[in-house]
């Protein structure tokens, strides 16, 4: 009986690897072939998604708020602009201007690359702005 049940979990695992699998399109499958298994899709980076405010390991009280005009205020009061152009995001401000890398992992959650080659998490705070409000932001 213990050998009927565990086939039939293995033969509803195979199922559903199959056909995860036959969903995932071309550029999955050659993945599968070269060994480097089977990977989710990721979200694209654009305005839309970076619109709204962001923090690391989830603590909204110090996040950083993109805004729609191209303004971009942090949680303590810097204030500048930001400009995307691929998944390159340039922040400029009082202090002079920096590029960082995004990639994105999902429509909440991204992986911000500095000039310097580090790497940090980043994930959408629930609400408007996360704790940045909107008239606080004096963007020239």
């Amino acid at each position: 009986m213990k050998k009927q049940a565990f086939a039939r979990t293995i033969r509803a695992a195979s199922a559903a690897a199959l056909l995860a699998f036959a969903v995932s399109g071309p550029a999955a499958h050659a993945q599968f072939a070269r060994g480097e298994g089977v990977v989710s899709p990721r979200a694209s980076v654009d305005r839309d998604f970076l619109i709204g405010a962001w923090s690391d390991e989830g603590n909204c009280s110090a996040s950083v708020a993109f805004t729609a005009d191209g303004g971009y205020t942090t949680a303590d009061g810097l204030q500048g602009e930001w400009s995307l152009s691929g998944d390159a995001l340039t922040l400029s401000g009082e202090a002079g201007a920096t590029t960082l890398t995004i990639v994105p992992i999902d429509r909440n959650t991204m992986e911000v690359i500095g000039e310097d080659g580090s790497h940090d998490r980043q994930t959408r705070c629930a609400g408007d702005l996360g704790t940045v409000h909107i008239d606080d932001l004096r963007i020239a």
